[in-house]
């Protein structure tokens, strides 16, 4: 059965994350892959904050140079998208039975880094000109602003659903960035359609996870601010890497769906609705 409506798609995504968690339940180390990707990324800022690359302190936007920052956001796009693309593939090979480790999953991506390394060029391009969109709203103001805001996220949510499976894509067809995106749009439209039914959940589920987090961190922070603080980052960070995992997994298994295999784990009906057709709106 179907479920309709937001109450529908919860429970759809439910659904799916309890067949992501047996997954994980197999493959533990898999969460390490967004915790490796967060600390090298807070590496990266760690090197540029002394470095004195970005002047973080400046009140004036216009006095911080774009080169720096445009450098920032692709080294941060590229480590986040190389070790996604790690566990991906190692998704990939737990779906299709094998037996996944760190090591094959980041051997896996560094076979495919060149191809890596240009999305994440076309990930921080977009990524700067649908800010620059924004920017732009906001310094406008008023009504005009508002609605250029708003076409601003409806055509970076359009970008999102286009390039949906470009990394599974990626690492499992060994095709690149322009190819990827092409093929992902295709697959996106001939599997699902243009509704998609599940788009919250697991977003929905990252902000449960940090209301909880923070009201630990709360309840600590009674006792001793400064471990109320540490134990509030602790369960942030490990249920949103938890989360993070869940939805690399997910992906895979939708790709694999999408090219007509049987994800282990998954049931066929699962994956068909966590998707609606065209059809199935009119």
């Amino acid at each position: 059965m179907v479920n309709g409506g937001f109450f529908g798609n919860i429970s759809n995504t439910i659904q799916l994350m309890k067949s992501c968690v047996k997954i994980l339940k197999k493959d533990r180390e898999l969460i390490l892959f967004p915790i490796m990707a967060a600390i090298f990324v807070i590496a990266l800022l760690g090197i540029i904050y002394t470095t004195g690359s970005i002047n973080f302190s400046s009140d004036n936007e216009e006095e911080m140079s774009i080169i720096p920052v445009a450098i920032l956001i692709f080294g941060a796009n590229f480590i986040i998208v190389f070790f996604n693309s790690a566990l991906i593939s190692a998704a990939l090979e737990r779906l299709r039975g094998g037996d996944p480790n760190i090591s094959s999953g980041l051997s896996h991506a560094l076979k495919h880094v060149h191809h890596i390394f240009f999305w994440s060029i076309i990930v921080t391009i977009m990524g700067l000109i649908f800010a620059a969109i924004k920017a732009n709203g906001r310094n406008r103001g008023g009504v005009g602003g508002m609605m250029t805001q708003i076409f601003a996220s409806f055509l970076e949510a359009g970008w999102a659903m286009m390039t949906f499976f470009v990394v599974p894509i990626i690492v499992s067809e060994n095709i690149g960035p322009m190819s990827a995106i092409k093929r992902s749009s295709s697959l996106f439209k001939q599997t699902w359609g243009n509704q998609v039914a599940a788009n919250f959940g697991f977003g929905i589920f990252q902000i449960i996870a940090m209301l909880i987090s923070f009201g630990i961190g709360w309840f600590f922070g009674l006792i001793n601010g400064t471990f109320g603080i540490a134990v509030g980052l602790l369960c942030a960070t490990t249920s949103i890497s938890i989360i993070y995992t869940l939805e690399g997994i997910y992906k895979a298994a939708l790709y694999e769906h999408a090219l007509g295999e049987k994800p282990l784990e998954f049931e066929e009906q699962d994956l068909r609705t966590a998707y609606r057709t065209s059809s199935a709106m009119a």
